[in-house]
């Protein structure tokens, strides 16, 4: 009980906080957290089944174009075009990684690599998608007369999005898929022995991750209003794995969430030594990766002392503390 107190508590916090932070660019780096948690999100789906994928940034790139397209040249509202970016982001991926889950993880990562890529150079090279010098002028969202122009309506629209993709993800790992996405983690073969389908969950995972990437891809043409095809490079797609990883793998929610926090809010806290800021960073990302190899979430379970303190925190409180809960 006292958990979902807490819960409920933070849900308030982030609902109120436009009218406590009454900075924009607070709130936008709000707005990017969120919008990477759903990109990290669609990353550990698919790790969860084994499968490391370097193709979220082309799938990212499918649903902002799907969007950008329908709404500038076929006038489709944006409510609907934000669901068809995320369906025609689950298409691509159904068509081109069918293949490519059959030839084996290995073979998986490669040819993401290689559709991220091909993706990325016919948006630049083909004139109907705007070619190099980008897309401008995207229409903002609209709710009848209403217009998404302030980041603080932008903001609790990357809130909704990020919730819906939280709750989704949570029933599903709840489920019976998520049993057999589990099994499958823990050893494929042996999942196939007790007669699970292992390709056709893993299937499911990279259908589901890449159909929330076109969602994500999809506000962030509409937020930024501006579509540019070396904004999806493979350095993109690395990010995406970085904001699972630092966030801790075995936590495939609020993992990629603490990541992209870690990842946006590093390099403002940088600032002042601007000149040293990719030096710092990276050590600081090796060190992570070094000492806590199962994400910053893990600090409680690899040190005891900062353990020690949360759970002296909670007596005097009169909480009880829980840690496993956070591996949802």
């Amino acid at each position: 009980m006292p958990e979902k107190i807490l819960k409920a508590a933070g849900g308030l916090v982030l609902v109120a906080l436009p009218f406590i932070v009454r900075n924009d660019y607070y709130l936008h780096l709000m707005n990017c957290i969120f919008m990477y948690s759903m990109l990290g999100m669609g990353f550990s789906i698919m790790w969860k089944n084994r499968l490391i994928t370097c193709g979220q940034a082309g799938f990212w790139a499918v649903g902002a174009y799907t969007s950008t397209l329908l709404v500038m040249n076929a006038g489709v509202p944006f409510w609907l075009a934000l669901l068809a970016a995320g369906i025609a982001s689950a298409l691509v991926a159904l068509l081109t990684l069918s293949i490519a889950l059959k030839a084996g993880p290995l073979q998986f990562f490669a040819i993401t690599l290689v559709i991220s890529f091909i993706i990325m150079q016919v948006l630049g090279v083909v004139e109907f998608f705007g070619g190099w010098h980008g897309i401008f002028g995207i229409p903002r969202p609209t709710i009848g007369s209403f217009v998404f122009l302030s980041k603080t309506s932008y903001y609790y629209l990357a809130l909704f999005l990020l919730s819906a993709n939280v709750f989704i993800f949570y029933a599903l790992y709840r489920s019976r898929i998520g049993r057999a996405w589990t099994a499958i983690g823990l050893s494929a073969s042996l999942a196939e022995m007790q007669g699970i389908d292992v390709y056709r969950y893993r299937l499911a995972a990279t259908v589901i991750g890449c159909f929330f990437a076109g969602i994500c891809g999809s506000f962030y043409a509409h937020y930024q209003t501006v579509l540019v095809p070396t904004t999806f490079s493979f350095q993109c797609s690395i990010f995406a794995q970085m904001y699972a990883l630092i966030g801790g793998l075995s936590y495939y929610i609020a993992g990629p969430i603490a990541g992209a926090a870690v990842m946006v809010l590093l390099p403002e806290l940088l600032r002042p030594v601007a000149e040293f800021q990719p030096i710092i960073y990276g050590v600081l990302l090796i060190l992570i990766v070094v000492f806590l190899p199962r994400g910053i979430l893990s600090i409680p379970q690899r040190f005891p002392v900062v353990r020690g303190f949360a759970q002296i925190g909670a007596k005097l409180k009169g909480l009880p503390i829980s840690i496993k809960n956070l591996r949802k």
